[in-house]
């Protein structure tokens, strides 16, 4: 039984694709008022890669396999994940060497609700049939992301977390929230069919 992953590559090209973007922006030297617009970006396009890791092209041949949804599914999330942060944290080292990002934690954490938002509906298209909800999901919560940074504007009050200072715990909560609300969600959508814990009973023979 084979319980490789699969290589991620759609989060592989964002994760190199994001951080030489903020590697070319970072290395101007007038860049400080767009470095933290673009790790924003980069931010969303990370989040929303990780739905690419719900993909799953064969769903109709393994969807048999004796595997639960979740045990077939690690693999690929770990490798993900570890992609993902290696791409983070090269974002945060960037941003962080021009004193632009105060405190990184916080808006880290941003990026770990959005990026379980971003599987909690992958995975719910996945349930629906949909073998690869990543080419949906992906620039779905990037549009999301850039259409809160433009509301923000409008309504003069934070509603992603400040790159340049800390956030108000209320903002804090409800980012909490959200991210409680996506993880409830990825698991139920996740759920094995209920056939299929069921164990298969030999036919009856007539005497």
């Amino acid at each position: 039984m084979n319980w490789r992953s699969r290589t991620p590559w759609p989060v592989v090209t964002t994760a190199v694709g994001t951080c030489s973007l903020v590697l070319v922006v970072a290395v101007l030297p007038s860049a400080d008022a767009v470095l933290p617009l673009v790790g924003r970006i980069a931010e969303l396009a990370l989040a929303g890669s990780a739905a690419y890791l719900i993909d799953d092209a064969a769903v109709a041949l393994t969807a048999v396999a004796p595997r639960g949804t979740w045990r077939r599914r690690a693999p690929t999330l770990a490798a993900g994940a570890a992609l993902l942060g290696v791409g983070w944290v090269a974002v945060l080292l960037m941003a962080t060497s021009r004193d632009l990002l105060r405190p990184p934690t916080a808006v880290s954490g941003e990026l770990v609700v959005l990026a379980t938002v971003a599987v909690a509906a992958a995975a719910t298209l996945a349930r629906r049939g949909d073998p690869e909800p990543g080419v949906r999901v992906a620039p779905g919560l990037v549009l999301l992301g850039v259409s809160l940074l433009i509301l923000e504007s409008v309504l003069r009050r934070p509603l992603l977390v400040p790159w340049n200072g800390p956030a108000r715990a209320g903002l804090l909560l409800a980012w909490a929230g959200v991210g409680l609300l996506a993880l409830v969600i990825a698991l139920w959508a996740s759920r094995d069919p209920v056939g299929r814990s069921r164990p298969m009973r030999p036919p009856c023979r007539r005497r």
